[in-house]
């Protein structure tokens, strides 16, 4: 069986207001290539096909047009997970319509997909949360846990660990595999085992964690929520990541794709890296005059700019509009020199933009996570004790 997983589409997401919609196109192009070039099987989306619970019409229609055309008819099967930005519920709207397709969608956890064909893939038995799956003469069993929270699972979690839980729904769900046949696991979700396994790295990003420990054995395990392209061997668990960049700290990796073959009780994994259509880039110059210049040498290539000029002075509204007649730019800032910063004496700083100066540094060093509020307090707690010295 031959599987390509992606996740973290966004559609609809913009940057600074600005739509990407043309470049989420173009990515479902690519898409449609690789499924046809690479004869894929199955394709898993690991959640958070939209940015938001109600995106845009133009990005529906994206998404309708580019599952019709990878399905190709129903020969490609199509397996979708909702993430945490995703409306399950809306989601699941195109069950009925998607199904002659080939495909199949995870609402929520513990759902009972029904037996039958769907497409070329015929799930020839389904448990809670899992699908035995015959294609072709091949056969795989999946389990499918969609962004998982205390809401969407119905249940209180004041008596057990999150990660324990997580952990123990997981281990079950491949557990109902009794075939011998290959298990892949899909799941949207914070993996911290990169990160170390104390408590504190389980609750990063502003959002519960499991740690790399907690993940079951699996012949493949395709993860989505996290946008930089990940690989944790050990486990056989793969963060595919964002296929396009979503903010400027993403520029820093390529953007990929997975390809997984199962094939004789072994795994093959290999990457595909995708076209960056519209890269995001950060330039810093040295005065006005040089800001001018570079916005007009970068106003035909096809980035998304950030640009920081050095400066003594005020910037004059005349020479914004000069800068910003290269409609690619998204943002400028200012950075006055060290010199005119000592001049006006050292900066002060309440608890108040002191937090919101760590949460941006926080946010640029882990790929956009947000810091939990065990973090903040731990930060201010050291910050109160250096203070104290």
């Amino acid at each position: 069986m031959k599987i390509l997983h992606t996740s973290d589409w966004h559609l609809g997401k913009k940057l600074e207001g600005r739509t990407r919609i043309e470049e989420q196109y173009f990515f479902t192009i690519e898409l449609e290539r690789i499924v046809e070039k690479e004869n894929i099987d199955i394709v898993i989306i690991a959640g958070d096909i939209y940015d938001t619970y109600n995106p845009p019409a133009e990005a529906e229609k994206l998404f309708y047009d580019c599952v019709k055309k990878i399905s190709k008819n129903g020969k490609v099967g199509i397996i979708i997970i909702s993430g945490n930005h995703d409306s399950p519920q809306r989601l699941g709207a195109i069950s009925t319509l998607a199904r002659d397709f080939g495909v199949i969608i995870y609402e929520k956890a513990f759902q009972k997909i029904p037996e039958g064909k769907y497409g070329d893939l015929n799930i020839y038995r389904s448990v809670e949360g899992g699908i035995f799956i015959e294609k072709d003469g091949k056969r795989i069993y999946l389990y499918a846990l969609p962004y998982p929270s205390e809401t969407s699972l119905a249940e209180d979690f004041s008596n057990i660990k999150f990660h324990e839980r997580i952990r123990e729904i997981l281990k079950k769900g491949v557990e109902l595999n009794e075939e011998n046949i290959p298990t892949v696991l899909t799941s949207h979700i914070y993996v911290a085992g990169s990160m170390g396994e104390g408590e504190e790295s389980l609750e990063l990003g502003g959002a519960r964690a499991i740690s790399l420990k907690d993940l079951p054995k699996a012949d493949y395990i395709a993860l989505g929520h996290v946008h930089k392209p990940m690989e944790f061997k050990e486990k056989n668990a793969v963060y595919c990541g964002s296929p396009l960049e979503y903010r400027v700290t993403e520029n820093r990796f390529d953007k990929k794709i997975y390809i997984i073959e199962l094939k004789n009780g072994k795994t093959d994994i290999k990457s595909i890296i995708l076209n960056n259509h519209k890269p995001i880039k950060e330039y810093t110059v040295e005065g006005i005059e040089r800001a001018i210049e570079l916005s007009k040498e970068l106003k035909d290539k096809d980035e998304w700019i950030y640009l920081k000029i050095k400066i003594e002075s005020p910037i004059k509204n005349s020479d914004i509009k000069k800068i910003k007649e290269n409609k690619n730019i998204l943002e400028i800032t200012p950075i006055f020199s060290l010199e005119e910063d000592t001049k006006k004496g050292s900066l002060e700083y309440s608890e108040e933009n002191i937090e919101e100066a760590f949460i941006e540094f926080f946010k640029k060093e882990s790929d956009g996570l947000y810091p939990s509020e065990n973090v903040k307090r731990l930060f201010l707690e050291l910050l109160e004790d250096v203070n104290k010295i």
